[in-house]
């Protein structure tokens, strides 16, 4: 089930799903969110494997305060699509620290059935600095990973 309410940038929902994805991955892949309800200008095509992306944070938006938008590069740019949640929630305090990210298309993923498309992108930091990581974000696991903790027998 999908909530309606805006998420709050610095509410306990999202300090969770910032601790979900690392801080200093070199390089990841992602799929884009919402990619099916993007409106593409007429005549432009869908973007390419290796075609370039920039993300462009969107504090204001109504469903999400840590949204992150994917827009594809080239002649007459257009929004792709978004970020998934946990992942913006990692990504987006680095944008708003001036941290900089090579986006591009990697591949295209089809749903079983082949219901749907929707781009893949590899995103890896042009700039890594220390003063760039927000403070207690050092953790090195995969994104979408998440922690196990296994608790001893009673």
């Amino acid at each position: 089930m999908t909530s309606t309410s805006r998420l709050d940038p610095s509410g306990p929902a999202a300090r969770r799903l910032r601790r979900s994805v690392p801080a200093d991955v070199l390089v990841f892949h992602t799929p884009v969110r919402g990619h099916a309800f993007a409106a593409r200008p007429p005549g432009v095509p869908a973007p390419a494997s290796g075609a370039g992306a920039r993300l462009v944070r969107e504090p204001d938006n109504p469903r999400d305060g840590l949204a992150v938008a994917v827009w594809a590069e080239g002649p007459q740019p257009w929004r792709v699509g978004y970020l998934d949640r946990a992942v913006a929630a990692r990504l987006g305090p680095r944008l708003d620290a001036g941290q900089r990210f090579e986006v591009q298309v990697d591949r295209w993923i089809d749903a079983p059935g082949g219901t749907w498309r929707r781009p893949l992108l590899r995103i890896a930091p042009i700039e890594r600095t220390t003063d760039q990581v927000p403070p207690g974000s050092d953790q090195r696991r995969p994104p979408g990973v998440r922690r196990r903790v296994v608790r001893p027998a009673r």
